[in-house]
């Protein structure tokens, strides 16, 4: 069974990185891709109508299947235009869907500023944020662990990852002493320090352990570190080949109910960073060689 794409273009230099993520990605797995676009009724002059315009954005998605057909020859595509709100039918559209994929860094479109942080809190499925300057790269897979459930789809699709690309997964964890208890070490004078640290150590440990158990062959290297979980995390993925957060996904509230790394990491983009909601349906990582038997 192949994995379902949504890829969303808006016709800028992000959505052409973006196309060639899915065509690289496409090397090593069945894809069934929707190349989708979003006129955006409510910004359009009153002069101009939408049938004025439509031409314009089926040409768009036209000249990409066609680079598709001729680059990745094997994957199944079709091509859709949506009217209306960018954020509501890019949501609508990844219902279905194993991944969503959009560009960033836009000069202009509806794909611009805070709408990849509103879809990625928003979003049933993992989002692929893809920045402009992307190229293929040799990385390792990086995934951001919390002390909660909310990275364990995450840490899943990340080995996931790792394992398709025989990569190393980097699995990251970062902490801070809490700032009451911070000035508490000031006024009693005991350290908590080695405990705190210790209960960090057995959450790193833990998805460690759960990666080992469902992915043998992916070899793991763990991290763990004091400080801010955004930085540390932007640091670890310099080179990476993705980096992976996952997400509380209860609502659309840029930064608040998307978390504070995910809409840090989606400013700094060091590279693709794939943001996954808690029991999101793992993508079905089928080799080309599969599909053949």
């Amino acid at each position: 069974m192949a994995e379902t794409i949504v890829l969303a273009l808006n016709g800028g230099t992000g959505s052409r990185a973006a196309l060639d993520w899915v065509i690289e990605r496409a090397r090593t797995i069945q894809v069934s891709l929707e190349l989708t676009t979003v006129i955006d009724l409510a910004r359009l002059p009153t002069t101009i109508t939408k049938d004025w315009v439509l031409p314009a954005y089926e040409q768009m998605l036209m000249d990409a299947a066609n680079r598709v057909r001729r680059d990745a020859p094997t994957v199944r595509v079709m091509t859709s235009v949506r009217r209306g709100a960018p954020l509501q039918e890019l949501l609508i559209s990844a219902v279905d869907a194993d991944l969503l994929v959009i560009g960033t860094r836009e000069a202009a479109g509806p794909l611009y500023g805070t709408l990849r942080h509103q879809i990625a809190a928003g979003v049933s499925c993992p989002l692929v944020i893809v920045p402009t300057d992307w190229a293929p790269r040799n990385g390792s897979v990086v995934v951001g662990v919390d002390d909660d459930e909310t990275s364990h789809s995450a840490v899943a699709f990340a080995a996931g990852e790792a394992e398709r690309l025989g990569r190393e997964l980097s699995v990251v964890h970062a902490w801070r002493i809490p700032a009451l208890l911070a000035l508490g070490w000031l006024s009693a004078g005991a350290s908590p320090y080695d405990e705190i640290r210790m209960a960090h150590a057995e959450v790193l440990a833990g998805a460690v352990e759960r990666v080992g158990t469902e992915h043998p062959t992916v070899m793991v290297r763990d991290t763990l570190e004091h400080g801010s979980a955004a930085l540390i995390l932007t640091n670890a993925a310099e080179h990476a080949e993705m980096v992976v957060v996952g997400t509380h996904g209860r609502g659309m509230m840029t930064g608040l109910l998307l978390g504070s790394v995910a809409h840090d990491l989606l400013i700094s983009m060091p590279c693709p960073v794939v943001v996954v909601p808690p029991l999101a349906g793992m993508p079905l990582l089928i080799s080309n060689d599969e599909q053949d038997k």
